[in-house]
């Protein structure tokens, strides 16, 4: 099962980058907790958002504050009843048009075919310590 969990989060990634929002919404189970509290990507202070509304709600925020941004996963792996994500992300400010760069760390997790939670952190080692493993 958890090789199918990474392959969701692989998915998620992918059509993201196609700029799917009908397949990226489909992979969220419609009750899913996105934990964005520590603020990643500069959106509005960071929250929590919930249901598919909250994440359209998330992305929006997102997209008056950055051009699309290029995500590019450089690990995706099982972590028991999670999958962790470290991904660089490249993008540009609407209306600063400042260049930046930063690594977002997600941990996901996945229950009968849906991601019903991402946390978010800045490390990988804050990521892995939530997970409760370790480097």
């Amino acid at each position: 099962m958890s090789e199918e969990n990474v392959e969701i989060v692989r998915q998620v990634y992918a059509a993201a980058a196609r700029h799917d929002a009908a397949t990226v919404m489909a992979l969220y189970d419609p009750e899913v907790e996105w934990d964005n509290s520590i603020g990643l990507g500069g959106t509005s202070g960071g929250g929590v958002y919930r249901g598919h509304e909250g994440l359209r709600h998330f992305f929006r925020e997102w997209r008056e504050a950055w051009e699309y941004p290029e995500e590019v996963p450089e690990e995706l792996f099982d972590a028991g009843e999670h999958v962790i994500s470290v991904a660089t992300v490249q993008n540009r400010g609407r209306v600063s048009g400042a260049e930046v760069e930063w690594t977002q760390c997600g941990v996901w997790t996945i229950r009968e075919g849906k991601i019903v939670r991402v946390v978010w952190f800045r490390t990988r080692s804050e990521a892995l310590e939530a997970a409760g493993l370790s480097e």
